[in-house]
């Protein structure tokens, strides 16, 4: 439970690490240096100006893409590494699960191992004595726990390391990637005790590129990018804010999907074929971040290879699940059209996209009717279909702030509360 008092505080926290590299040269240099080469010295900033205040009792999650500086944090708090710049403060005895399992004796047994391990972390024979029972019904290895660990599997290795770090009962907990331990059933029990911690008043730094954990175990949350706090706040809020920067950067980098993905989600004869699809705003501009409730224009550019009578185009908008959330075709917006031949594009018009927060993408399609005007016709059997691309992301804003699902649907509530009789 979150008191006043302040666990951990970061003021501008820096780490710089240098970066030594040898460089060829000729072979006399080489010789006159004693058989070594250049060296340089290039200096890379792993964290810089970090501000961050943790509250005792706190679980916070820090969220980013690997190289953003997260494990780098958790071990200047564990006082492994020791900062560049800035001042951190930790208040309280810290354990780290940061990589479970170091210092394992490969020929030492479980039990062994937990002595070793304690001893490592400054915890007495007798405290470990005490809470042996406890560490070995958690990692579930009474079986094993007198034979050498390097007989155990990967997953029993490190649930053990696990067990171990929960239960030398810190002030602090950092933990690191580590919650994919064992299967689902023992993450769970990982999860459950990690609640039972911060409910105890123990405070716990969280990484995991688990977004589910984040947003059910933490109270906050912290975006990195780069060495660098890009957002702090609610988790899910941070989570659509990480998602969101992920979208941003891979557009910046002009990624694309595989040719096989291409090929596999897109088939048809081909005598029209999609040439482009954009997504515009109401200033015109291309754009791919929208707020719920914002007006959107999709733009399908397409050409004929031949003049091709009665032609439907159709369009969905799809979960980052690939279900199938709204479709529309033309047949319904703009009605038969006799003919189309050369190329052109057919828009969609939303006045408003009320899809609330989260990753979408556009399945586009053109067939023809079968039997002239009002008759059937099947995308199916088309001349283009192409599914799931044009991802695009909607953010909340003030519309879709707070709530939760796939659609924004208005909403009036009142609560009346009546009087009470004497």
């Amino acid at each position: 439970m979150k008191n006043d008092s302040i666990a951990i505080e970061c003021k501008s926290v820096g780490k710089t690490y240098a970066l030594s590299t040898e460089q060829s040269s000729t072979l006399k240099e080489t010789l006159l240096r004693g058989g070594r080469g250049k060296r340089s010295t290039n200096l890379i900033e792993a964290l810089r100006d970090i501000d961050m205040t943790v509250h005792s009792g706190e679980i916070v999650g820090l969220i980013g893409d690997n190289g953003s500086g997260k494990s780098t944090l958790l071990k200047l708090i564990a006082g492994i590494t020791q900062p560049t710049s800035g001042e951190l403060t930790v208040n309280g005895a810290v354990s780290s699960l940061l990589e479970v399992g170091v210092g394992f004796h490969p020929d030492m047994t479980g039990r062994e191992n937990v002595y070793l391990s304690g001893a490592l972390l400054g915890i007495p024979d007798e405290e470990l004595r005490r809470r042996m029972p406890d560490i070995i019904a958690f990692s579930e290895l009474e079986e094993f726990i007198d034979a050498p660990v390097k007989h155990y599997s990967s997953g029993m290795f490190l649930r053990l390391g696990f067990a171990i770090g929960i239960h030398v009962q810190p002030d602090i907990l950092l933990i690191d990637e580590i919650l994919a331990v064992g299967d689902q059933r023992f993450q769970r029990k990982c999860k459950e005790h990690i609640r039972m911690l911060r409910n105890s008043g123990k405070t716990i730094i969280l990484v995991s590129h688990d977004l589910s954990a984040i947003q059910t175990l933490c109270d906050r949350a912290v975006v990195l990018h780069k060495g660098k706090t890009i957002g702090e706040g609610r988790p899910y809020e941070m989570i659509g804010l990480y998602k969101q920067h992920q979208f941003v950067e891979a557009r910046r980098r002009g990624e694309a999907p595989s040719a096989e993905i291409v090929q596999r989600n897109r088939f048809g004869t081909f005598e029209i074929r999609f040439d482009a699809v954009r997504m515009i705003d109401s200033s015109g501009a291309e754009r791919y971040i929208y707020k719920t409730g914002e007006p959107v224009r999709f733009e399908f550019d397409w050409t004929a290879s031949k003049p091709i009578r009665y032609p439907i185009f159709g369009m969905s908008v799809m979960s980052d699940q690939g279900e199938y959330i709204f479709t529309v075709a033309s047949d319904v917006t703009v009605g038969d059209v006799e003919s189309i031949e050369g190329s052109g594009v057919t828009t969609f018009d939303f006045e408003a996209l009320d899809l609330l927060e989260g990753s979408y993408s556009v399945s586009f399609a053109v067939t023809q009717r079968e039997d002239g005007p009002g008759s059937a016709f099947n995308f199916y059997e088309g001349f283009d279909a192409v599914f799931e691309m044009c991802p695009f992301m909607v953010e909340p804003g003030e519309k879709g702030y707070g709530l939760h699902g796939l659609f924004y649907m208005p909403c009036k509530a009142k609560i009346d509360q009546h009087a009470k009789s004497k």
